[in-house]
């Protein structure tokens, strides 16, 4: 088998690595990165011979981007296996309308008004046709690839073998095969991707910056999905495009932060496959959008909803409560409601996977992590064998999906990264959306919009936690920026501490913070000042 023969090959080329030179030897470090571009391009080249979960895995190596860095998954991995988000191979319409068939007992031809024969997208499970019903609306006809079905037990046992026999760090990693497995199996079920969007479309309702089509239910079943065609849209990473099109690259990416923040915080009920072939811009419809404007108003479309991840009402009033202390720069609270989640051994990681800023929840910082922090980087000296033990630690087969769900922000902050978009303004997204979601514990979904709808009037309580979540954000901001150049003096001082060290500079801090706070409130647009 392909697949087989590809591992064992790239198995031995990185194990004769030894021989070229020692662990971080330059004649070592070269050769690796040229045997990561080679073998990864094999790995794009099996994936698009095989479609379906190859398609699929490659596209979950392309979205882990930040994180562990190049220690985790390599930058060559990653840029070559992207390409595969939104241009998987196209099927012949023949092979495609046989599952059409299949399903509703004729062809899509007979079925539609017209169909286009060539797709307009495929991905790694299904391609879609632009298609119009014989009652005149045009819509986008989701056909799930009809082997698929035959090909995944076979397939599903190749990758088992993988995750028993790839162990970074040692860690038995084979858990994350047989997740994959489960969620792959209820995205192959396309009535359950038709019920999340119509939750997701329901839940987020009444944002003008949010979008997703509406379900046709009398052409949906578990194999063809049907929603209203969108058109006009842009890629949501795509800085040039974004400009061409008359976008501001920095209120996209305000929108995209603040959607998912409000799944996240507010709802517990997290779009799984965010990458950028699924995020989508388009102009935002209405009268008077962009009038007296160069600019045009943004709205985030997302498509594909076939896997969500879900947080129990509990475990998402915690996460509003970790953000909240790690925006305050609470290391008590930090370190309480990081152990709920990653124990006590790592506790520490969780804070700053969410972001480095949240460095202060750790009560041995030094010099070196803060000046981590301010690259955006994870502290020195955190290892892979860290990293394995995070992921092991967060691992819960029980329904709650914490993983799943950085996993899902690992995706945006990655979009976000490529549209430069300021750290500031994401965790002030994620403050604004923690305060409101602190409020809505046990909550129905109905209590959960009111709740973000109330949250707008000017003397609502919610309005107050939201505007003092965007101070603190601004405050912190400037507690990281101050102290990374200074932290080498302010630590070689004897008893020095982070807690000293923020002491001695907290009076400036805080006067630079009033000052761009006001400043960026006065002149930024409103749906990024809060």
């Amino acid at each position: 088998m392909a697949a087989m023969a590809l591992f064992e090959k790239a198995k031995k080329a990185y194990l004769a690595l030894d021989e070229v030179g020692p662990e971080g030897s330059p004649e070592r470090v070269a050769a690796m990165e040229a045997l990561h571009v080679s073998t990864a391009q094999e790995c794009l080249e099996l994936a698009k011979q095989n479609g379906g979960i190859y398609n699929k895995a490659a596209q979950f190596v392309a979205s882990l981007q930040g994180g562990a860095g190049d220690a985790g998954i390599p930058k060559a991995y990653i840029e070559a296996l992207a390409v595969l988000t939104d241009k998987a191979p196209f099927r012949p319409f023949e092979d495609m309308d046989a599952c059409f068939a299949e399903e509703f007992g004729m062809s899509a031809k007979e079925a539609f008004a017209e169909i286009d024969e060539t797709p307009i997208a495929a991905a790694s499970l299904a391609q879609v046709h632009r298609a119009v019903t014989k009652d005149g609306r045009t819509v986008a006809v989701k056909l799930q690839y009809p082997w698929l079905k035959h090909h995944l037990t076979s397939d599903f046992a190749v990758f088992s073998m993988f995750g028993q026999q790839i162990k970074p760090g040692g860690f038995d990693l084979s858990w994350l095969v047989r997740d994959f497995q489960v969620s792959l199996t209820a995205e192959l079920d396309f009535t359950g991707e038709a019920d999340n969007a119509e939750r997701c479309a329901f839940e987020l309702r009444g944002r003008p910056d949010a979008h997703v089509p509406e379900v046709v239910r009398e052409f949906t079943s578990k194999r063809v999905l049907t929603t209203a065609f969108v058109d006009n849209m842009t890629r949501c990473n795509d800085v040039a495009a974004l400009k061409h099109a008359g976008f501001d690259p920095k209120r996209v990416g305000a929108a995209l932060a603040s959607v998912f923040s409000e799944m996240v915080f507010v709802h517990g009920h997290v779009h799984g496959d965010p990458h950028a072939g699924n995020v989508y811009v388009r102009e935002r419809p209405g009268p008077g959008s962009g009038v007296g404007s160069k600019e045009k108003e943004p709205q985030i479309v997302l498509l594909d909803h076939g896997l969500y991840h879900d947080l129990s009402d509990a475990t998402r009033t915690e996460f509003c409560a970790l953000v909240n202390a790690c925006v305050r720069r609470d290391a008590r609270g930090t370190r309480k409601h990081s152990i709920r989640f990653a124990g006590k051994e790592l506790y520490r990681f969780f804070p700053l996977i969410l972001s480095p800023w949240f460095v202060f929840g750790s009560p041995d910082l030094n010099a070196a992590d803060f000046k981590a922090a301010a690259r955006g980087a994870l502290p020195p000296g955190v290892k892979l064998s860290d990293i394995g033990k995070f992921l092991v630690s967060l691992h819960d087969e029980g329904g709650t999906n914490m993983l799943g769900v950085l996993h899902s922000l690992g995706y945006t902050k990655g979009i976000l990264n490529e549209l430069r978009f300021p750290e500031s303004l994401r965790l002030r997204a994620f403050a604004r959306y923690a305060a409101i979601g602190a409020r809505a514990s046990g909550a129905s979904a109905e209590e959960k919009a009111r709740t973000r709808a109330t949250a707008s009037g000017s003397l609502s309580p919610h309005r107050v936690a939201i505007f003092l979540a965007a101070v603190r954000v601004e405050i912190l901001a400037w507690f990281v920026f101050v102290l990374a150049p200074l932290a080498p003096i302010l630590f070689s001082l004897p008893g020095s501490s982070v807690w000293t060290a923020s002491l001695a500079v907290s009076g400036p801090v805080y006067v630079l913070a009033a000052m761009s706070f006001v400043f960026k409130r006065a002149t930024e647009h409103p749906e990024l000042a809060m």
